[in-house]
């Protein structure tokens, strides 16, 4: 298999470092024999083949010392093979510099080895340019053979490893979707989650409906940020309109507007949210809360495409992608005749189902460290979780999902006296069941603690819903469903 970088012969002095440091620390002097860019055949042989890491520190005539770390590969009694480590830019160039100035230029290839017959631009064997003085030469080179080295890399990935791989090109190379606001609950290596990224990915450049799923507080909305920030509509508007925040009466005028003198008091022509969000995505959150009237007018817009204004003589053709969201089971609304089977079903064109913090796995402690990071960052603070708060977040049930989390700890940093956040300074006492036989399901004790919990919360809140909704750090109509849900 030809090498992904040019080889050449050069005796050049090495100094080989290795130990742990101090008293431990040797350093013995060899000399590199080949050397390329990513590693180096030299003339010793390591007398301790566990210790596979050793530090190089070589000089280049003209170009000055250097330090980097190296992995011994292969041992032979003629000496080593060592892989580079940790080069940075600027010593790479000059190590290229080097080499460029070492390659004897000839017949045989630097990276296969092989006999081209005659001197050419291109070799006839592994294809690999030759012609190394033209200009921008090892960019060119590098961007070739980048796949090769990613293939090589990746042979021992899991699946986790890749999604980790592909959701850091995103985020921190690509920079999609790089800001607080789409990536704050996105934090984690769960299977879960990362099953999550790779749907967004999916789905985000097609025109497809996406219907997204899950309990309050698992972040529908940033998802929904998230594949708009990934699309070719990216860089149209993204609108987002709570269905469940909104009068009923006033609904309709803030999603389909109105004409001037439609009503009482329509003294001039108002755009709806379907306008506004022209060439872009238009977000619509708790869905299944959408009155049974207005859910027709959806369902023509999937049709054709057109929203019509109250009061108007005629409707208007737009390009916007539909995003929609939900907390409740859409299919027990289509049998309660809440919910239209057609709308459901044009929605439902792909599905993403965030899963609830308590099914994350380590991602709750993932994520509650760096938010924590975060948040004393923001308040010039210094806090650590005490080992009891991090087995507190880890048991932890987290009915509030992410949204609570960052309450609870914005909560702690404030309330804890000390530079260490114990369970009491998170308000986290978790629940202990007595009798066992009494609770049919885990389901039961979570809806009788949260039961409990939207009680005591709307009794020291006097039944105000936005502070309720703030103290159990849900969304106020996240109050109301539970209120519902409970009939309280």
């Amino acid at each position: 298999m030809p090498r992904l970088d040019a080889r050449c012969k050069v005796d050049l002095p090495v100094n080989i470092i290795y130990g742990n440091g101090g008293t431990n620390k040797e350093e013995k002097k060899a000399r590199f024999l080949e050397v390329s860019l990513s590693g180096a055949y030299i003339d010793y042989k390591y007398p301790d083949p566990d210790k596979k890491i050793i530090g190089l520190r070589y000089e280049l005539p003209k170009y000055g010392e250097f330090e980097i770390l190296g992995k011994v590969i292969r041992g032979e009694k003629a000496g080593m093979a060592t892989q580079f480590y940790n080069i940075n830019r600027d010593a790479k160039l000059k190590l290229w510099d080097y080499i460029k100035e070492n390659i004897v230029e000839g017949t045989i290839c630097p990276y296969c080895g092989k006999d081209n017959g005659r001197k050419v631009k291109k070799c006839v064997v592994c294809g690999w340019n030759l012609d190394f003085n033209s200009p921008g030469y090892l960019v060119e080179h590098e961007k070739e053979s980048f796949i090769n080295r990613l293939t090589t890399r990746c042979k021992t990935f899991s699946l986790e490893d890749i999604f980790k791989v592909l959701n850091f090109v995103d985020v921190e190379i690509l920079g999609i979707g790089k800001c607080w606001d789409i990536n704050e609950e996105f934090v984690g290596s769960s299977r879960p989650m990362l099953e999550i990224f790779s749907m967004i990915r999916r789905v985000a450049p097609t025109e497809l409906p996406v219907l997204i799923t899950g309990e309050s507080g698992t972040g529908k909305e940033l998802t929904a940020m998230a594949i708009h920030e990934r699309s070719l509509r990216k860089e149209g508007p993204f609108i987002p309109i709570n269905c469940a925040a909104i009068p009923e009466n006033l609904l309709e005028t803030e999603l389909f507007g109105y004409e001037k003198g439609a009503f009482t008091g329509a003294s001039n022509n108002k755009m709806g949210k379907f306008e506004y969000a022209e060439g872009g995505t238009i977000f619509l959150d708790e869905i299944g809360e959408l009155p049974i009237g207005l859910q027709s007018k959806i369902l023509r817009f999937f049709e054709d495409k057109i929203v019509e204004r109250i009061g108007s003589k005629g409707g208007k053709k737009l390009d916007v992608r539909i995003i929609a969201a939900t907390s409740v089971d859409l299919k027990s609304a289509i049998v309660k005749g809440v919910f239209r089977k057609d709308l459901f079903y044009r929605l439902d064109a792909f599905r993403i189902n965030l899963p609830a913090l308590r099914e994350r796995g380590d991602d709750k402690v993932i994520l509650a460290r760096y938010f924590l990071n975060k948040f004393c960052r923001e308040m010039n603070v210094s806090k650590t979780f005490a080992k009891e708060a991090i087995d507190a977040i880890k048991n932890y049930d987290w009915p509030g999902n992410v949204r609570e989390m960052i309450n609870k700890i914005r909560s702690a940093i404030v309330m804890c006296s000390d530079t260490t956040i114990t369970p009491s300074d998170l308000d986290l006492r978790i629940p202990t069941i007595d009798n066992a036989a009494a609770v049919s399901s885990l389901r039961d004790v979570r809806n009788t603690l949260e039961k409990q919990k939207l009680i005591e919360a709307l009794n020291i809140c006097s039944n105000n819903i936005s502070k309720t909704a703030k103290v159990l750090g849900i969304s106020r109509p996240s109050v109301y469903s539970l209120k519902k849900k409970y009939n309280i």
